[in-house]
């Protein structure tokens, strides 16, 4: 099962975030809304940690 969400970046860049179960654990993987994956904000370049991103 994969759970999603969206989040934002400190720019105000909208991030979506998809957790999947690996190994017994949740792990988050960012994309943009065309399903790309992500390790930084495509807008200011900061690296994407699930506590950094902001809910509105």
């Amino acid at each position: 099962m994969i759970y999603s969400n969206v989040g934002y970046c400190r720019c105000g860049r909208e991030i979506w975030i998809e957790y999947l179960q690996a190994g017994g654990a949740w792990r988050p993987r960012f994309s943009d809304d065309e399903h790309s994956e992500l390790t930084t904000c495509p807008q200011c370049g900061r690296v994407l940690k699930e506590d950094d991103l902001e809910s509105r």
